[in-house]
């Protein structure tokens, strides 16, 4: 299973004009986050009930292909919203994949360690049922001082991922989701919440009723 943060626009590039306006802040419509209001300040982003802007989505991923959740981000990925949104996957799932797949595995497993460490439940379910690894795609750019990760994080470490030399998996599948979806942006970032909604999960569907026939 592999996971990833798709973003529709990155407020940090937006116009000077809009950024001055904004305070160089992520513009959101309140409908999107009507369920978050107390955390307005924490997201750290504008908010309007007439700029109807969503940032990007979260999704998890079978390695093949399947769609199994999707979130919608109202920031750039933090830590916290993974930890959050991984352990609401699974816990209505009831089950726990092997091996998970992450651009940034082996900042995120640090992460989910010290919480285990300090008995925070959420961090300590995520530590212990998986296997955290970063996806082959960015294994590469990750740097070669970085010890723990060369030596947690690479997939080639696990003979349960490979059959000789060759991959079993694709630890790319989410990545690739994302550039499928990176083609509705234009289309999701201005919807109202419910339009939101209803376009994001009826095309998800609509992709996970083609790959079930495959």
């Amino acid at each position: 299973m592999e996971a990833v943060g798709k973003f529709f626009s990155d407020p940090s590039t937006t116009s000077e004009k809009t950024a001055k306006k904004y305070g160089g802040k992520t513009r959101v419509s309140v409908g999107h986050v009507k369920d978050d209001e107390r955390n307005y300040e924490e997201f750290g982003f504008c908010y309007s009930p007439f700029d109807r802007f969503l940032p990007g989505v979260f999704l998890v991923v079978w390695s093949c292909g399947y769609i199994m959740d999707i979130g919608k981000m109202y920031s750039f990925e933090s830590n916290k919203f993974i930890t959050g949104f991984l352990c609401q996957t699974f816990m209505r799932l009831d089950e726990y994949p092997t091996f998970m797949f992450y651009d940034k595995a082996c900042v995120f497993v640090r992460t989910l360690k010290n919480g285990a460490q300090q008995n925070k439940l959420l961090h300590k379910m995520l530590y212990q049922k998986i296997i955290w690894v970063v996806d082959r795609f960015h294994f590469r750019n990750h740097s070669r001082r970085d010890r723990f990760c060369m030596e947690n994080c690479d997939a080639r470490s696990f003979a349960r991922l490979y059959q000789g030399n060759k991959p079993l998996f694709n630890t790319s599948a989410a990545e690739q989701c994302a550039g499928w979806f990176e083609k509705m942006g234009h289309i999701l970032r201005y919807l109202d919440p419910l339009q939101a909604d209803f376009f994001l999960f009826s095309m998800v569907d609509m992709r996970n009723e083609q790959l079930s026939k495959c």
